[in-house]
């Protein structure tokens, strides 16, 4: 081989080189990029999505709290008032009875 094929193929050997430098630190740079992107979106998004949906989720819960309490005691009054009309029941069935034995009722 001559010099002047040799010194062209170091030429090209050399920007090779450069290129595949090039390539590889393109490559690191880019799967640092997309570890930094996947960890705001796997985590500091979810976060911050947190932070503001968390005052209205508390208030959500607080409510839903107090309307359970207030069907308990709801609860609570219908089971009285079925015992209160029972008691009426009880005391009309004593009064119809009472009209039966002067005639009075059917």
């Amino acid at each position: 081989m001559d010099e002047k094929k040799l010194e062209e193929m170091y030429k090209m050997v050399h920007e090779n080189n450069a290129m595949l430098k090039s390539a590889r630190r393109s490559a690191f740079i880019g799967g640092i990029v997309k570890a930094v992107w996947w960890v705001v979106v796997l985590i500091i998004l979810p976060y911050f999505t947190w932070l503001y949906i968390q005052p209205y989720l508390d208030t959500a819960v607080r409510q839903y709290d107090a309307i359970q309490a207030r069907g308990g005691a709801v609860t609570a009054q219908a089971e009285d008032v079925q015992k209160q009309l029972d008691g009426l029941r009880s005391q009309a069935s004593g009064f119809m009875d009472l009209l039966k034995k002067f005639g009075l009722g059917n």
